[in-house]
């Protein structure tokens, strides 16, 4: 069985570099990155589909045509809680002791109102842990944070965190067979 995680398509905050908020929608200029997502789907036989419970991932469904899908919020992106809607760097600028703590934790550091990384990966764990148990081909369209938590449901050391970045209309897939959870591919665009 797979489970294939893809990132929602483009949005107006991704451009501008602003923390999303729950009713951020995908930018019309940018659904081409969707029509190469849609032929990489084109390889994988899926059995069910899950969306985060944000409007971004349900158009990237639907877009896609899968309209036929369920909402599981444990794939929402993280929450950043009083920064949503704010320009990242504004942000990083205003609250520069947030930051400053965040350096020393950066797992375990709640955003105001909001969580904490280690927070999605124990959510994300969660999801994943259950649905490894279904025998399902399974797409679950999320986000860019969300998704990068995933792969430490397979990676422990939390220091390779940097290593990665998920591209918007990626696919990140994991192959579990044998009771073995595989990294298949991250980031395949």
């Amino acid at each position: 069985m797979k489970i294939i995680f893809l990132r929602h398509g483009l949005t107006m905050a991704n451009i501008e570099k602003k923390y999303s908020t729950p009713d951020t929608r995908l930018e019309e200029s940018g659904l081409y990155i969707l029509d190469k997502t849609k032929e990489l789907l084109k390889n994988y036989k899926i059995d069910q589909v899950y969306t985060s419970g944000l409007i971004r991932s349900q158009e990237t469904a639907e877009i896609l045509g899968y309209e036929d899908y369920l909402v599981d919020t444990r794939l929402n992106e993280m929450d950043f809680g009083d920064f949503k809607g704010q320009n990242i760097y504004d942000v990083r600028e205003n609250h520069k002791d947030f930051f400053a703590k965040e350096k020393d934790a950066y797992f375990d550091t709640t955003y105001p109102n909001g969580e904490s990384r280690r927070d999605v990966i124990n959510r994300l764990s969660s999801f994943l842990d259950e649905k490894s148990r279904e025998d399902k081909n399974i797409l679950a369209i999320s986000h860019g944070i969300a998704i990068r938590s995933t792969l430490f449901w397979i990676l422990k050391d939390l220091d390779n965190w940097q290593s990665f970045w998920i591209d918007n209309g990626s696919l990140t897939v994991y192959k579990i067979e044998d009771g073995k959870r595989l990294i298949e591919s991250v980031n395949l665009i």
